[in-house]
């Protein structure tokens, strides 16, 4: 028996988005492949009439919209995060095609939340935004014309993941939240701070390092609670080495 991923699992976030029209697209290219999630963090309103005007149908996607204020308050309670880039790096990678993610996220859409962090529509994603993704895509486009409309990335996302098909009898972990884990990579920053692996005066370099690695792992919650515990043990020995109290 075959069956397809959970879609009201997956939610759909626009960063900085420019122009109301283009919510409003992004909203009818939703419904057209079966999602409804959608989160809009800074930028233009999904409520402003002229998102209605392209929505076409598609009007209870920005009425239910959610608004927030920054990305990591908007993906805390999320499991698993999808960074969207068109721009190639060493901090930007490993890349999936939208084929290979829907692929990859059609078993965790059972027992977890899924964003898809899309960028505004001038800048993208910095890699501030990007290092609290766990995964990444890259829509593969034409060299000499590579720029793509954002309802139209957020469309090709969502039909790869509206197409795909697996066995229903494939195991799917239960990840930790974006909260846990933003919570023991703070943790783990003091830690190695404290101890001077990391430079006091650049840490986010090694950290952005870590941060991908450790997305790479999927965390889970009980993941999470023994890399937390091995700051905790690290601290308590720095303090005895230093002989405080």
């Amino acid at each position: 028996m075959q069956e397809g991923i959970r879609l009201d699992a997956i939610f759909i976030l626009l960063v900085r988005p420019r122009f109301p029209e283009n919510i409003g697209s992004v909203a009818r290219a939703m419904k057209n492949m079966g999602l409804s999630r959608l989160i809009i963090v800074g930028g233009a309103s999904p409520f402003h009439r002229n998102a209605y005007k392209l929505a076409s149908g598609a009007y209870e996607i920005l009425e239910r919209a959610e608004e927030w204020p920054t990305l990591k308050e908007a993906i805390a309670e999320l499991e698993c995060v999808v960074g969207t880039t068109s721009r190639m790096g060493k901090e930007r990678g490993p890349l999936l095609t939208p084929r290979e993610l829907a692929k990859k996220l059609v078993s965790l859409s059972k027992r977890n939340r899924i964003g898809i962090v899309f960028g505004s529509e001038k800048e993208g994603l910095t890699n501030e935004e990007l290092s609290l993704c766990h995964l990444y895509t890259r829509i593969p486009t034409s060299e000499s014309f590579p720029s793509l409309n954002l309802a139209q990335a957020v469309m090709i996302l969502c039909y790869e993941l509206f197409q795909t098909r697996i066995p229903v009898s494939t195991f799917s972990p239960r990840l930790a939240s974006s909260m846990e884990i933003e919570r023991m990579f703070e943790h783990m920053e003091r830690t190695l701070l404290d101890i001077g692996f990391l430079e006091a005066k650049n840490p986010k370099r090694i950290m952005r390092t870590l941060r991908r690695l450790f997305g790479r792992s999927q965390l889970e919650e009980r993941d999470v609670r023994i890399l937390q515990g091995i700051w905790s043990k690290v601290d308590w020995i720095r303090k005895q080495v230093r002989g405080d109290s």
